[in-house]
């Protein structure tokens, strides 16, 4: 059975959270990142953080508080010797004013440089780790929150300079990109679709993410809500989405074995009324998969499972 646990419960000051993220420390522990304050926009919320000793989750603590600016979407990687960290704040009226930050951390996140603009356009948004390719390319996959259309940001320099690639195009909304890299070099993206469809879309790129194909229609439901994906070492890939046409319940955990193009078993994580939303997955150095996400925007919970936990569901 999965071991589990809440990161994060909403506080007096901070009742509402969402949009957590998570990766893996030198140490074995891992650190989660998420947004919290008194609702989604709100001129309090700041970037939290916490971290797992690999028995509990520790003492949460405010990593990033923009006066007077909530902080939004996290992002947290682990570069080399490195932690970093991107982060949209919104800097005006609504997500399509967020700014881009990068900060970056040397101790395994106990501290943090000062946040410093990634892209300097607004509305240039991120919710999933980066993608290091078989080529060595690093693909960041983005969004462009003003007109709903995926890109990736691409380093062909382990992360010194960074470009964006080209768009990846929906019928209707299409943001949030979660990158995965096949056996023959091709890429396969899943992407949260906006509120005239039940599915999410799914895009491909023949040229290491330079140029995407129009979006189609994905296998798996998740309506306008984000989903995750990623390739294990195994050479498996897990998705984690909410399996239904309307709403944000169930969220289930589902299996591939063939890079996304169909899915042999699925398992519900959670399935009781309310919203369960926003999943992250990462593959720890012992082949398991943890997952963080959105519980009820009360709490963020964490999840960890071998990936034979989901196949056992078939």
């Amino acid at each position: 059975m999965p071991a589990d646990s809440f990161v994060f419960r909403g506080t007096t000051q901070r009742p509402s959270c969402h949009c957590a993220s998570i990766t893996e420390l030198t140490d074995g522990g891992m650190l989660a990142t998420w947004y919290a304050g008194s609702r989604e926009g709100a001129e309090d919320v700041a970037v939290m953080s916490a971290r797992f000793d690999g028995e509990d989750w520790g003492e949460v603590r405010v990593m990033l508080d923009p006066p007077g600016r909530p902080g939004g979407n996290t992002v947290v990687y682990r570069h080399d010797e490195m932690l970093w960290h991107w982060v949209d704040v919104i800097e005006g009226d609504g997500w399509q004013s967020a700014l881009l930050y990068l900060m970056r951390s040397g101790d395994e996140g106990e501290t943090w440089t000062e946040p410093e603009v990634f892209d300097e356009e607004p509305g240039m948004m991120v919710r999933h780790r980066p993608v290091r390719l078989s080529s060595g390319r690093i693909l960041l996959p983005a969004y462009d929150e003003k007109d709903w259309r995926g890109f990736a940001y691409i380093s062909d320099d382990n992360g010194a300079s960074w470009r964006r690639s080209g768009w990846m195009r929906a019928d209707t909304g299409c943001i949030q990109p979660a990158v995965i890299e096949r056996d023959d070099g091709s890429l396969h993206a899943l992407l949260r679709s906006d509120r005239e469809v039940s599915h999410s879309w799914e895009c491909a790129s023949e040229d290491g993410g330079e140029s995407w194909t129009k979006c189609g229609p994905s296998q798996l439901h998740n309506p306008n809500s984000g989903a995750d994906m990623i390739r294990l070492r195994s050479g498996e890939t897990i998705a984690c989405f909410n399996d239904t046409p309307e709403g944000r319940t169930p969220l289930t955990v589902a299996l591939s074995r063939n890079g996304g193009e169909t899915w042999i078993a699925s398992r519900d994580v959670e399935a009781d009324p309310g919203e369960y939303s926003y999943p992250t997955l990462m593959e720890g150095g012992d082949g398991s998969v943890h997952l963080v996400y959105t519980w009820r925007r009360e709490r963020i919970r964490w999840i960890n499972f071998e990936p034979d936990w989901i196949a056992e569901a078939q």
